[in-house]
C-alpha cells in the first residue's frame, strides 16, 4: 500500500513539474493578480465591500475557482467585465488542469500496454509468414495488413477486459 501511494506521489510531483503544469500556473497567477490590482484600484472608496487589498483578493481567488460566494462583488462597469473575464479564466484553466493531470496521469500505463504490440508487430514484419506462392504481391500485403490488425484487435480485446 505504501509503495503504491509513494508511485502515485512521485508521478503527481511529475506533473506538477511539468512545462505545461507550471507555464499555466504562472500565467494564472499574473491573471490573478493583475484582475485583483485593478479591481482593487477601480472598487476601492466605491465599493463598500472593497475596503483592503486582501478584500480584493478574497474576491478574485473565489471568483477564479468559480465558487463566486457572492459576499465581494464589483459595482463598476469595468469591474465587472474584469470579474467576467476572471471567471472565464478560471474555468477554462481548471479545465486545462485537469486535462494535462489525466493526460500525463495516463501517459505512463498507456505506454506500458502499447510497447508490447508494438514489439509483436515488429515480431511479426519479421517472420516469414506462410502464403502462397501464386498470390499477387499486393494480395500478399493484404494478408499481412489482415494478420498485423488481427493481432492488435486480440490485444486490445484484453485490455477491455
Amino acid at each position: 500500500m505504501l509503495k503504491a501511494v509513494r508511485k502515485e506521489i512521485r508521478i503527481l510531483f511529475q506533473i506538477f513539474v511539468h512545462p505545461t503544469f507550471l507555464y499555466l500556473s504562472f500565467l494564472g497567477t499574473a491573471i490573478l493578480i493583475l484582475a485583483v490590482t485593478s479591481v482593487y484600484f477601480l472598487e476601492y472608496g466605491r465599493n463598500p465591500k472593497i475596503n483592503t487589498f486582501l478584500d480584493s483578493l478574497w474576491w478574485g481567488v473565489s471568483t477564479i475557482t468559480t465558487v463566486g460566494y457572492g459576499d465581494v462583488t464589483p459595482v463598476t462597469t469595468v469591474g465587472r467585465l474584469i470579474g467576467l473575464g476572471l471567471m472565464y479564466t478560471g474555468t477554462v484553466l481548471f479545465i486545462s488542469f485537469t486535462g494535462i493531470l489525466v493526460t500525463l496521469w495516463t501517459k505512463k500505463e498507456v505506454e506500458m500496454e502499447i510497447k508490447p504490440i508494438e514489439k509483436e508487430i515488429a515480431l511479426v514484419e519479421k517472420e516469414l509468414i506462410p502464403i502462397e506462392e501464386g498470390i499477387a504481391e499486393e494480395e500478399k500485403e493484404q494478408v499481412r495488413i489482415e494478420q498485423k490488425l488481427d493481432e492488435i484487435l486480440r490485444r486490445l480485446d484484453r485490455l477491455e477486459k
